[in-house]
């Protein structure tokens, strides 16, 4: 679950999807709070924006200022992400391995024996520029990095749920290549919205036929119900997907 991710039970590769940048910064600063809790060294991979907003979080959860300065190592996520990229379109496994594994080699170095807590955005900043391909090939060298170094990784996502192209287009890949997914901060809410939406246009039965189909599949373990619900109607049901999507946002923006 989330709240074990959280934790540090074990490693994981978790995303936040997100619309609203404080979301992402409550997600992030209690993903380090956390760590920092136990001890455990972070490295930030963030835009300035962020990395401020990160900051002002850690400092409402009462972090000691000292202990962030001591065991947080900070990159600007867009020099990073261009440093990874060098020439080409797509990142350099070479380069992810020098720059990245690097970062984390130097954090670890500040609390031995702890695993290191990252959070990046690199991924976000492709995508924000269109380039879907380099993120999901960023997402596989995560995925590779992690068998090589003991980290917990997040990352963020400026997405909307809500949008059918993006529920076509990247989020299958965002939640094929994590192994926890929080599609909102406030998952609850989301989850009533889609559950109204689906009743008010397909009605009762047919909503639960869908729940049906979809529950004990694999992606269950990793992606909530909700956002395999949005894909799923998104793929399969384009002639009410729209009119599902733009329920489910109006149930989701307006209080019960």
């Amino acid at each position: 679950s989330w709240n074990d991710f959280l934790r540090g039970a074990r490693a994981g590769h978790a995303v936040q999807i997100y619309a609203n940048a404080d979301d992402l910064a409550n997600s992030v600063a209690a993903f380090l709070a956390t760590g920092l809790a136990q001890g455990e060294p972070a490295v930030v991979v963030a835009t300035p924006e962020n990395a401020a907003r990160f900051r002002a979080g850690l400092a409402e959860r009462g972090a000691d200022a000292a202990q962030v300065e001591a065991l947080c190592v900070h990159a600007d996520a867009r020099q990073t992400t261009l440093a990874i990229l060098g020439s080409g379109s797509l990142p350099s496994p070479v380069d992810f391995e020098r720059i990245v594994g690097g970062l984390i080699d130097g954090a670890g170095a500040l609390a031995p024996g702890r695993r290191v807590r990252v959070f990046g955005e690199m991924v976000d900043v492709l995508a924000a520029e269109g380039n879907i391909a380099a993120a999901v090939a960023l997402e596989e060298l995560w995925c590779t990095l992690a068998e090589q170094r003991d980290f917990s990784l997040l990352c963020g996502y400026r997405l909307d749920v809500f949008d059918s192209e993006t529920q076509l287009g990247i989020l299958p890949d965002v939640c094929r290549t994590h192994s926890h997914v929080l599609p909102a901060r406030n998952y609850p809410r989301l989850a009533g919205a889609v559950d109204r939406a689906l009743n008010e246009v397909l009605g009762r039965e047919e909503a639960d036929r869908i729940y049906q189909r979809l529950a004990g599949q694999p992606e269950g373990e990793t992606v909530p119900m909700a956002q395999r619900i949005l894909m799923w109607i998104s793929e399969n049901r384009p002639m009410s997907s729209r009119r599902i999507l733009a329920t489910a946002r109006s149930h989701y923006g307006s209080p019960r």
